[in-house]
C-alpha cells in the first residue's frame, strides 16, 4: 500500500508521539515559551472522605447556562432571544424586536437546551426550550428551506440604522442550524417526525449545491437567497456539520455520500470558489473572517475522525494549526484575519470552533490536543462566564452616573437575568477587549474598551463548555477514556480533579472496563505515577498515540489515580497590526493560566484567583 504525503505525515507524527512525547510541550502554544520550570509530583495519598474538588465545576456553569437560555427569550414577542446586548450601556439590550436574531442567534440557542441539560443530568425540556424550539421550526416552508427575515446577514448596516425589510429569505445559514437541531433530537428522542422533517432539510440544502467531478460546493457559502438568486455571501459553507450529524442519527446513505463530497469541495475551496479572502489555500493558510471559516472546518474535522481518515484530519489539522497563531492559545482569538477591520476583537464563535476542531483532532490521532481544548475550558470559558460581580456593579453605575436611577436599576437587572452567559468580545485577560480601537468597537465601544456579549457568542459559548466536558470522559468499544483533568460524573465514573492544587486525578469507577487515563502531553512521563486502590502500580502505556496510562479490568468500586508534576512557564506571544510592539507575558502552571501582562484598565481577570461560580438563586427554573 502506497501512502500519500499527508498520509505519511500523520503516520510519521503519530510514531514521534508514541516514542517522543517531550517535543509536545507547548502545543498550541504560538510565540515564545521560557523559565521553564517542573514541580515535583504531589501526595500520593488517599483523597480524605468528603474531598470537594478545588477544580472548575462544568456543570455549575451548565446551570447558569441554562438559566440565560430561560431568561433570555421574550415571551411577549415569540420567545426571540435578543442578540445585541452591550452590559455597560442603559439599557444593556433592546426591549423590542432584535432583527439580528432571527435565523441566527435563536437557531444557534436552540441547540444549547439540550447540550446543557445533558450536563445537568436533565431529560425534559422546559416550556421556553419548547417554545423556542417550535419557533424555530416554523421558519422552514414545504421546501425544507428557512425563510427569514435577512437581519442576521446584516449586522454591521444594522447598528448603522439600516432597517430590515418585512419580507423573507431563504437562509441556508439557519437551515443548516435547523438540520442539526433536528438530528439531534432524533439522535436522542427516536421521533420519527424529527427524522422525516430533518430528511426534509437535507434533501432540500443538497438541492442547493452546485457539482463538479463529484465536488459538492456553494458559490455563496451560507448565503441567502431571494426570488431564487443568491445575494448574500457567507463563505465558506457551513453546511458540513449539520450534514454529519444528520447521518450519525440517522444513518442515512445520501448523507455519507453528501458529506464527503462537501467534505472534497471545502478541501479544493482555493480551486472552486473565485479568488477572495474567504478561500482555504492547500497548506491551511485563510485570510478572512475566524469564525466563518472555522465554522466549516469543524465538519471535515469531525467526519474525518468518524470516517478515521487521516487525510480529513490532517487537512483541518493544517487549517486549526494555521489559525493558532492568531490568539495566545488560551483561547482568545481574534475575529478576523490580514487587513480587517476587525482583526483585534475577539469573538466566542471563534473560541467554540476551535474547541470542536481541536476535539476531533484529538480523537482523529493527535490526544495531545486534549490540552487545547481543556486550556479554552480554564482560560476562557470559565473567567469570561458573566455575573454581575460587585466589581462590575460599581463600574456600571459609575459609567451611567448621568442617567436617571430606575433606568440604571432596569439595567443591571436585566443583566442579572442575562447573568451565565459567556462574553462575546472580551480582552484575553478582561471583561473588556482593551486592544482594539473604538472603531473596530463600534456600538459596543467604552472608554475602558469594548464589551459585548453577542447572542451568536453566547450560544456558542455554551457550546464550547459542552464540548470540553463531553471529551474528560468518552466510551470507546468498551473501554472508557480520561482525557481531560477535570471534574465529571457519570455512569461509568466520577472524575475528581485535584487541580490547580495538585497535579492529579482520581478516578472512581462504577461499571467495570478498561481504563486509559491520559496527563497532560507536557508532563514528563518518568514521573507520571498511577495507583489502583491507593497502591502504585507499574506504569503501562497504550492507546492512541501510546499517550495514555492503561488500567485493564478495572471493577466497580475501584479507585483510579493519576499523579502527575505541575510544569510552570513563561510565554510571551504577540500579533497585533496597530501595536506590533506590543507582547502578553503569560505565566502558565500546567494548563493554567496564572497571570498574563500587561493589564487593563478595568475588570482584569485574576486567573489565579477566579472567584468561586455563585450558587443558583431560586429563579434558576422557568
Amino acid at each position: 500500500m502506497s501512502l500519500s504525503k499527508p498520509s505519511l505525515l500523520l503516520l510519521l507524527g503519530g510514531m514521534l508521539c508514541a516514542q517522543q512525547r517531550s517535543y509536545m510541550f507547548h502545543s498550541g502554544l504560538p510565540g515564545t515559551i521560557s523559565d521553564v520550570v517542573t514541580e515535583p509530583a504531589g501526595s500520593l495519598s488517599a483523597l480524605p472522605a468528603g474531598f470537594l474538588s478545588p477544580d472548575i465545576d462544568p456543570k455549575a456553569m451548565a446551570g447558569w447556562s441554562l438559566r440565560h437560555l430561560n431568561r433570555n427569550p421574550r415571551p411577549g414577542l415569540n420567545y426571540e432571544p435578543v442578540f445585541f446586548i452591550r452590559p455597560m450601556h442603559v439599557p444593556p439590550a433592546p426591549d423590542g424586536h432584535d432583527p439580528i436574531v432571527p435565523g441566527d442567534t435563536d437557531t444557534r440557542m436552540d441547540w444549547e437546551y439540550r447540550n446543557m441539560r445533558e450536563i445537568l443530568g436533565q431529560k425534559e425540556p422546559g416550556k421556553v426550550e419548547r417554545m423556542l424550539h417550535a419557533r424555530v421550526v416554523a421558519y422552514l416552508h414545504s421546501d425544507g428551506l428557512a425563510w427569514v427575515p435577512p437581519g442576521h446577514y446584516m449586522e454591521g448596516d444594522v447598528y448603522n440604522g439600516a432597517q430590515v425589510g418585512s419580507a423573507d429569505v431563504v437562509s441556508t445559514w439557519a437551515t443548516a442550524k435547523i438540520l442539526r437541531s433536528l438530528s439531534e433530537r432524533y439522535r436522542h428522542d427516536r421521533n420519527d417526525q424529527d427524522r422525516q422533517m430533518a430528511r426534509n432539510v437535507f434533501l432540500a440544502l443538497r438541492k442547493l449545491a452546485s457539482w463538479d467531478t463529484g465536488r459538492a460546493y456553494y458559490p455563496f457559502g451560507s448565503g441567502a437567497l431571494k426570488d431564487g438568486k443568491w445575494f448574500k455571501a457567507q463563505s465558506p459553507t457551513a453546511v458540513l456539520e449539520p450534514v454529519v450529524s444528520y447521518w450519525e442519527a440517522t444513518n442515512d446513505p445520501d448523507a455519507l455520500l453528501f458529506a464527503q463530497a462537501v467534505a472534497e469541495g471545502l478541501m479544493a475551496d482555493a480551486e472552486l470558489l473565485p479568488p477572495d479572502n474567504n478561500r482555504i489555500l492547500p497548506d491551511g493558510e485563510f485570510h478572512g473572517h475566524m469564525h466563518t471559516t472555522l465554522h466549516a472546518v469543524w465538519g471535515v474535522a469531525h467526519l474525518g475522525a468518524d470516517l478515521k481518515s487521516s487525510r480529513y484530519v490532517g487537512w483541518a489539522k493544517r487549517v486549526y494549526d494555521y489559525a493558532v497563531q492568531f490568539g495566545p492559545g488560551t483561547g482568545w482569538m481574534q475575529a478576523a484575519l490580514w487587513d480587517s477591520p476587525v482583526r483585534e476583537l475577539s469573538e466566542t464563535c471563534a473560541t467554540a470552533d476551535m474547541a470542536s476542531i481541536a476535539s476531533w483532532i484529538a480523537m482523529g490521532g493527535f490526544p495531545e490536543y486534549w490540552d487545547h481544548v481543556e486550556r479554552i475550558l480554564r482560560n476562557y470559558l470559565r473567567p469570561q462566564q458573566f455575573f454581575v460581580t460587585p466589581e462590575y456593579e460599581k463600574l456600571y453605575r459609575e459609567m451611567n452616573r448621568t442617567e436617571p436611577t430606575e433606568k440604571v436599576e432596569a439595567g443591571l437587572e436585566r443583566m442579572r437575568d442575562l447573568q451565565g452567559a459567556v462574553l462575546g468580545g472580551p480582552g484575553p485577560n478582561s471583561w473588556f477587549n482593551w486592544i482594539a480601537s473604538p472603531q473596530q468597537c463600534g456600538p459596543y465601544a467604552t472608554p475602558y474598551g469594548c464589551m459585548s456579549m453577542f447572542g451568536c457568542c453566547l450560544a456558542e459559548g455554551m457550546r464550547g463548555i459542552h464540548t470540553v466536558w463531553s471529551g474528560i470522559l468518552q466510551t470507546e468499544k468498551g473501554a472508557v477514556l480520561i482525557n481531560e483533568s477535570l471534574n465529571r460524573t457519570s455512569d461509568w465514573a466520577e472524575v475528581v480533579s485535584s487541580l490547580p492544587v495538585q497535579g492529579r486525578v482520581d478516578v472512581k469507577v462504577r461499571r467495570a472496563a478498561d481504563f486509559f487515563l491520559r496527563p497532560p502531553s507536557w508532563a514528563p512521563r518518568d514521573q507520571v505515577i498511577v495507583l489502583r486502590n491507593g497502591k502504585q502500580v507499574p506504569s503501562e502505556w497504550g492507546g492512541t498515540a501510546a499517550a495514555y496510562l492503561v488500567a485493564k479490568g478495572a471493577r466497580s468500586g475501584d479507585v483510579l489515580t493519576m499523579v502527575y508534576p505541575l510544569v510552570e512557564f513563561r510565554q510571551t506571544w504577540g500579533n497585533w497590526p496597530s501595536q506590533p510592539g506590543l507582547a502578553l507575558n503569560i505565566r502558565w502552571k500546567g494548563n493554567s493560566v496564572i497571570g498574563m501582562t500587561p493589564e487593563p484598565k478595568a475588570l482584569p481577570i485574576d486567573f489565579a484567583h477566579l472567584p468561586p461560580i455563585p450558587a443558583l438563586p431560586g429563579d434558576a427554573g422557568e
